[in-house]
């Protein structure tokens, strides 16, 4: 969104739900100025992304009664792949840095079958450096 563009527009949300446990980056929030409902994925390890769904009413209701979620961001991996897809990669310069590492092993925990190749790529690393932070 750009420096300090970010703070703008969250200005005027407020956050209305949080999935929480094993989804920590995933939340609903509600435009204050025009009441319009948005659910939110807050990548701040790897892309500094923040992707937004826009929710009708009847969604918002299956979250807050049921914590029924919609299913574009309820994986981390699902998250990354949209970070990535934009195009744009940090480069970290400790390749063993808590960020990275976190992430690679919440990606092996969401999916066990992973492969570091896989997790590479989300990353955006070389394979052998997403192996190295699965030791």
């Amino acid at each position: 969104m750009g420096i300090g563009l970010n703070e703008l527009v969250f200005a005027s949300f407020k956050q209305t739900a949080r999935h929480g446990g094993d989804q920590w980056w995933l939340y609903v929030s509600t435009c204050l100025a025009c009441r319009q409902s948005w659910m939110v994925a807050q990548d701040e390890r790897i892309y500094d992304n923040f992707y937004l769904r826009r929710l009708t009413a009847s969604v918002v209701k299956e979250i807050e009664a049921f914590d029924l979620w919609p299913e574009e961001f309820l994986t981390y991996e699902r998250v990354l792949a949209l970070g990535k897809a934009t195009g744009i990669s940090w480069r970290f310069d400790d390749p063993q840095c808590p960020a990275l590492v976190d992430t690679a092993e919440d990606l092996r925990r969401e999916r066990p079958d992973i492969t570091v190749e896989e997790i590479a790529n989300l990353l955006a690393i070389p394979a052998h450096q997403a192996a190295r932070l699965l030791v």
